[in-house]
Order: structure tokens, then C-alpha cells, then sequence
């Protein structure tokens, strides 16, 4: 896949795919990935999606981790720290890793990277919720992780399923590809065998978030029909409009005519295990 533009900058990228497990990787690699975690790339979410996806992450982490109380979770790229406090008040002893953005609410939860985190454990659980992506060297960094598990530790493990329906339809134009900051795109036999190769044994493989893959159909036809990228998304997260208002106001109005055909879409790519997102959810192997 080639002419992979950067949603913010401009500058153009490749997607070089394995022809054996279709993930990919993006090419090429930025020299300092840091420098393209500017302020546009922040927004805030909708308060509803927000409270939707932390309850939606909590019921995912009761099914695979059990209950928090009296042990221990680490959630690697907190963001704005929603999931961590709500962790933390469902009873699990709770701290976050955040590396390109502060923190401020709770300060002293988060830590900075591995190696501090790791003089904290073990975990009985951790959680990466759309970061692993974002990682030079995915397969080091899951084994690392392994090795600050409790015994019979989880991880869940959520990312955007470049096998799934909508990255194949849309390609460039897909929401989800996020280069230069997707540094690699997972399908699922690469995420599998990934933490096959970590050390983990398998749980559970789901193939959809609600939110993300509605929407992830809505913005990536906007974006293969107007060519402009992402202008309902950066409205809808409150970044600064790069078009005028009548442009925005046309993509709400197609954005509302796309809810319930977006909900159907992610009803039948979920079913056909293609959906936008894979979440898995796996246990430390014992040795």
C-alpha cells in the first residue's frame, strides 16, 4: 500500500504487508515517532462515548481478569486516564503508563515507562488499549510484559484489525490506519502468533468495538468521498477546523444518514470475525 498520507502533516507513507499473515508495517519507520504526537493529535472524546468505553473496557477486564480487589493492574497508555480511575474504583490496585502526554488528575498512578513500572509488579493484569500499534518492537515489548505478570497474569490486548472489512474497502482512506503513528498494523494470525511467540496462551479473540468500528465506517467514507481526511472526527473531538463550517455541517448531516448503515456493517463484519477492532485477551504460559 503506497501514498499513505499523515492525516495531520501531510507527509506521505507506505504500508509494506506480509504476504503470509497480511499484517503490515509502515515505512518509512519516523526517526522520533515522539515528534508526531503534536497537540492536534489530542482531543477530547464525547462524554458519552467516554463513559461507554470505560464501562464497556471494565466489563472486558471482569470477564477475562476476575475481580480487582487486593491485586494489581497496569494500564499501558492511559490517555486522558479514564479506564485507570474507573479500574481503580472497581477495586484493582491500579497504575498507568503514559508516555506523550501528562497526566495531571492522578500524577502519581502513572509512570513513565517500562523499567518504572516494572519496580511495581508483578500484575495480575495488563491492559493495552490501542497502544500496541504504536510500538517499534511489539514482540519484545509483549515479552516484557509477560515477565511482569503474576503467575496466571493477563493481558488484554485491543488494535485495529488491518484484516478486518473496513481496512480492506477503504485502504488509505481507512479511520484506523493513523500513519506514522501506527507503526504497525495487526491482522489477527500476526496478533496471534505475536503473543504466541511472548509467551502467552490464548483466551479470547473479540472482533469489534461498538463506538470505534461505527464510527471507523462513517469517517472512512467520508474520507474516500470527500478526500478532505477526518473532518467530522477532528470536529467531533474538538480540534480545530481545517475546512469551513458548510463543509462540517455536511459531513454531521452524512454522518447522521450513516448511523444505522455503520451499525449494520458492524454487525455483519463482527459476525464474519472482520471487524475494525480485535481485542484479545491471553494468560501468561507457565514456563
Amino acid at each position: 500500500m503506497v501514498g499513505v498520507r499523515d492525516t495531520i502533516g501531510g507527509e506521505l507513507f507506505s504500508v509494506a504487508c506480509c504476504a503470509e499473515c497480511g499484517a503490515g508495517v509502515t515505512m518509512p519507520a519516523p526517526a522520533r515517532v515522539e515528534d508526531y504526537y503534536g497537540p492536534r493529535y489530542y482531543g477530547s472524546r464525547h462524554s458519552f462515548t467516554r463513559q461507554f468505553c470505560t464501562w464497556r473496557r471494565l466489563r472486558i477486564l471482569g470477564r477475562h481478569a476476575g475481580d480487582g480487589k487486593s491485586r494489581r493492574l497496569l494500564d499501558v497508555g492511559s490517555g486522558e486516564g479514564d479506564f485507570l480511575e474507573a479500574a481503580s474504583r472497581a477495586g484493582w490496585t491500579a497504575a498507568g503508563i503514559e508516555t506523550h502526554r501528562p497526566l495531571d488528575r492522578h500524577p502519581q498512578l502513572v509512570f513513565h515507562s517500562l523499567a518504572e513500572a516494572a519496580a511495581m509488579g508483578p500484575y495480575h493484569c495488563i491492559t493495552l488499549w490501542h497502544v500496541m500499534e504504536h510500538v517499534p518492537d511489539p514482540l519484545g515489548y509483549a515479552a516484557r510484559l509477560r515477565s511482569m505478570l503474576a503467575p496466571g497474569g493477563v493481558l488484554i490486548a485491543a488494535v485495529p484489525d488491518f484484516g478486518g472489512l473496513q481496512a480492506r474497502l477503504f485502504g488509505r482512506h481507512w479511520l484506523h490506519l493513523d500513519v506514522p503513528r501506527h507503526l504497525h498494523h495487526f491482522t489477527r494470525p500476526a496478533l496471534h502468533r505475536l503473543l504466541d511467540a511472548a509467551g502467552f496462551e490464548r483466551l479470547h479473540t473479540a472482533h469489534q468495538e461498538l463506538e470505534y468500528d461505527c464510527f471507523g465506517w462513517i469517517q472512512s467514507a467520508l474520507n474516500t468521498l470527500l478526500g478532505a481526511p477526518n473532518i467530522l472526527f477532528d470536529s467531533l473531538t474538538g480540534k480545530p477546523p481545517r475546512v469551513g463550517r458548510a463543509r462540517v455541517a455536511a459531513c454531521f448531516l452524512d454522518g447522521v444518514v450513516m448511523v444505522l448503515p455503520a451499525l449494520a456493517l458492524t454487525l455483519a463484519s463482527t459476525l464474519a470475525r472482520r471487524g475494525g477492532t480485535l481485542i484479545v485477551a491471553a494468560r501468561a504460559r507457565q514456563v
